[in-house]
């Protein structure tokens, strides 16, 4: 027995673009009869590749996020592996029972009740009558549209449609789920019922593939990650590394589409980097370290207005730590120097081993203003604050970035991913079995 549940082998798929109705008239005809008189057939359209020599392996009780722009070629994909489209090129091996969400009101009779619907969709599944009807009450609880469940689906919202398919689907108990952003148009209470069901099914071993554009979700949810861009394959790995090259891509992407008058003067010398010392460099409370750049080299991306020399997580004593006691309270000092004239905020994000931010600040958030920088000026941010986190490896995320509209969007001049790893102790006497914690006053009275 394999124990891939879905394979996909240079999968390809091609759309035929025509500029009006009468080329794809002409494109019908004209090619043969070029071919009848000698001539070389002409084409009267333009080739759009949704898809482009993708190919990966997903293992049985993994669950993938697919994660990628607008119009980058997850729907298409998804389709594909479903069989409502055809491939241009390629192989697609599917091993198990598959349950698919793709878009809403797919493989709904607008004019059927939603029982009806349950009860045919539930047999394209291949569920027999017998045991649609011993489920039939737990899909409706899930769905829970009240009395619309015998009302035609064509009355339906967008909300209810999604909530009668997901259930029939999660509810089916399939090998394989595969969700689209479907999901999106529920609200916030069918959204987090969503995430416990497929959570269950995950813990049940089924195999689960859902597109998604909530970086969140895809590094709580799933083990791997699969970044697609324009039809190809970016990347696939871990989901905590998809996810970083996602959000990398999109922030570079911002800066381009924000960029600063003086981003020219990035590229002027930087004492940084013409160091030569392989030590840490200490001067006048500032410090620089050739170590620390080639170790975060390959973590960092910006627009290079501002570039940080070093990251370090203190203790109470102002001593260099990796290692906390839960709670403990900690420096983080960020030393940065400026490239421009302007102001910038400087910022730290602490992460837990899949890289969701649990806590962090950065000086408006700390009650202080920008601060104003001139070009070649030397500044050392320093934090204080405490960790109440769970036990286990956590790393600090440091960045300098220029606010375009407060609290909504910035323009990031160096962005620095693990600029310190280190571990949290348990805490003692009573473990906690959250990502953090934070103390509570708690009443109990007797009624």
């Amino acid at each position: 027995m394999t124990d891939i549940a879905i394979r996909a082998t240079h999968l390809s798929k091609c759309y035929h673009i025509y500029s009006t109705p009468h080329d794809r008239l002409k494109q019908f005809m004209a090619p043969r009869l070029q071919r009848m008189v000698g001539m070389q057939p002409k084409q009267y359209f333009h080739e759009f590749w949704a898809l482009n020599d993708v190919s990966f392996e997903i293992k049985k009780g993994e669950t993938v996020g697919i994660i990628g722009r607008n119009g980058s070629g997850k729907s298409t994909l998804l389709q594909l592996l479903c069989g409502t489209l055809t491939p241009t090129n390629g192989q697609v091996e599917i091993n198990g029972r598959v349950a698919a969400l793709l878009e809403l009101g797919s493989g709904f009779n607008p004019e059927f009740t939603g029982r009806e619907n349950v009860y045919m969709n539930a047999a394209v599944l291949g569920l027999s009558h017998a045991e649609v009807q011993e489920r039939f009450d737990d899909i409706a609880a899930f769905a829970d549209i009240g009395e619309f469940i015998e009302q035609p689906v064509k009355t339906y919202s967008s909300g209810m449609f999604v909530r009668l398919a997901f259930a029939v689907n999660i509810l089916s108990n399939p090998d394989i789920m595969i969700v689209d952003e479907a999901l999106a148009v529920g609200d916030m209470n069918f959204q987090a019922k969503c995430m416990t069901a497929l959570t269950r099914i995950q813990e049940r071993g089924a195999t689960v593939l859902f597109v998604s554009h909530d970086v969140g979700a895809l590094k709580s949810l799933c083990s791997r990650g699969i970044y697609l861009d324009h039809g190809q394959l970016k990347k696939i790995g871990t989901a905590a590394d998809v996810a970083e090259q996602y959000v990398r891509v999109m922030r570079e992407e911002m800066n381009v589409d924000n960029a600063l008058p003086t981003k020219t003067i990035a590229n002027e010398p930087n004492t940084a980097q013409t160091s030569d010392s392989a030590e840490l460099i200490d001067s006048s409370d500032f410090k620089v370290s050739r170590d620390f750049e080639k170790r975060v080299a390959s973590f960092r991306y910006g627009d290079g207005g501002a570039k940080i020399t070093y990251v370090e997580l203190l203790d109470e004593h102002s001593m260099p730590t990796n290692y906390v006691d839960f709670n403990q309270t900690v420096l983080v000092k960020i030393y940065f120097e400026a490239l421009f004239d302007g102001q910038v905020t400087c910022n730290y994000y602490v992460g837990d081993d899949k890289k969701n931010l649990i806590l962090g600040s950065d000086c408006m958030l700390a009650g202080l203003p920008l601060i104003t920088v001139v070009s070649g000026g030397r500044y050392v941010v320093t934090y204080k604050t405490r960790l109440p986190l769970q036990e286990g490896h956590h790393s600090i995320q440091a960045q300098i970035t220029v606010p375009l509209i407060p609290n909504m969007s910035a323009t990031f001049l160096d962005v620095v991913d693990d600029a310190v790893v280190f571990n949290v102790a348990r805490r003692p006497n009573n473990r906690i079995w959250t990502k953090a914690f934070v103390d509570n006053e708690c009443q109990v009275m007797s009624c």
